[in-house]
Order: C-alpha cells, then structure tokens, then sequence
C-alpha cells in the first residue's frame, strides 16, 4: 500500500503555458480566420482570446512568487513535414486559402504580445499535441525542482488536455486553471474539464492558485 503520497504542491510548482500564439487566439489569426469564413464550425473566437488576461494574472503571479514559468509552443516547418499529428485535418482551411498556420518564422507562431515571455524562461518547442512528448518539457522541470504543473492555456480538449495527460504519465501533479485554459466550443471545454477532475487533474480557478501562492510570501 502507497504511503505519504502528496497531491499538489505550490511551493515546487511551474506555471505552463500551451500554445497561446496568434493563429490560436488572436482575433487575426488562423483560428480567427476560420471562424469567419466556416461560421458552420462554431469556433468561438471570444472564449478562446478571453484566457488571455487570466493567463497573464497567473505569469505575473508566478514571477512575483519566484516560481517558474514555461511556454509551450507548436511550430512547424512550412510543408509540415515534422507535423507529429494528423495536420492534413487540422489544416485544411488554411491550406485551401494559402495560409500559413503556426508555420516557424511567422507571425501567426509567435506567443501573442500580452503574454511575452521575460528573460530566461524557456519556450519548448513541441511537434504535436503534447508538451512532454519528445521535447525537453520533463528535463527542464526535474532540473528546476518542479514537482507540479500548474496548466493554462488552449486547447482544452487537444493540446492542454495532452500536456496534463503526460505530465500524469511523468508522475507531476497536475492542476488545471479552469478559467485559463479554453476549447473551440464551451460544451466540449466543460466535459473535458470534468474529465480531468475525475482522473488526471485538480480543477482550480485562477483566483485559488493565486491565493495559494501568496501562502509563499
């Protein structure tokens, strides 16, 4: 029997932050693109931009806490050709219209200017949906001391829900700030929200991990 097995700790944990860049969340990116021309896809373009103030919160939280803070980024060669998820799916709009879609070197890759990384924060690179999945994510936190992930970002069901599923599998405790993470419709965001809580994840605001970490002042 398991013994002295600890939840969540705020005191060994990183604030991550998953693929806020331009073409998921800027009203002028690919996410947004495809909102206007395919309006039957019901991407809804508000919810996913209405992180943005919450995940900043949260970094400058963390910062004032001396506690770490990680980006996640998915950025790919122009032909895709190093795509670890099934882009031609994914990408269809934007390949029908010319445009290019978290493509290295473009706007649309970069972290939206709100959520500039500072000086000294890592900013890792992944191919497909998952922070931990061949990327140096597990190295960086073990060297750092992190024994908790505190997840934000998009999207909920994909990318987020991902990085949480293998950070699990890596033995981190997860929690996931449920007004800081978003999906391209409400009703799949609150389903994979309940899904999290019940197995891989504790659920919390922002307003409760930022209660948490002024406990370290």
């Amino acid at each position: 029997m398991l013994k002295d097995v600890k939840g969540p700790d705020i005191a060994t944990a990183a604030l991550i932050i998953v693929d806020m860049q331009n073409d998921f969340v800027h009203e002028n990116g690919g996410f947004a693109h495809e909102a206007r021309e395919h309006p039957e896809a019901q991407i809804d373009i508000p919810f996913l931009m209405g992180t943005i103030p919450n995940v900043a919160r949260l970094a400058d939280a963390f910062r004032d806490a001396r506690r770490p803070v990680l980006y996640i980024t998915h950025v790919l060669k122009p032909d895709y050709s190093d795509a670890a998820f099934p882009y031609w799916r994914a990408t269809k709009g934007s390949t029908e219209n010319n445009r290019t879609f978290i493509v290295e070197g473009t706007w649309g890759a970069k972290v939206i200017d709100e959520l500039t990384p500072q000086a000294g924060e890592h900013v890792v690179v992944k191919k497909g949906f998952g922070g931990f999945a061949n990327t140096r994510l597990d190295t960086i936190l073990r060297n750092m001391g992190v024994t908790t992930c505190v997840v934000t970002g998009v999207t909920t069901c994909v990318c987020v829900s991902t990085t949480i599923r293998g950070g699990v599998e890596n033995n981190y405790r997860m929690i996931i700030v449920k007004d800081a993470v978003a999906e391209v419709n409400r009703q799949d965001h609150e389903a994979e929200l309940r899904t999290m809580q019940r197995i891989f994840a504790d659920v919390k605001s922002s307003d409760d991990v930022i209660a948490m970490l002024k406990d370290l002042r």
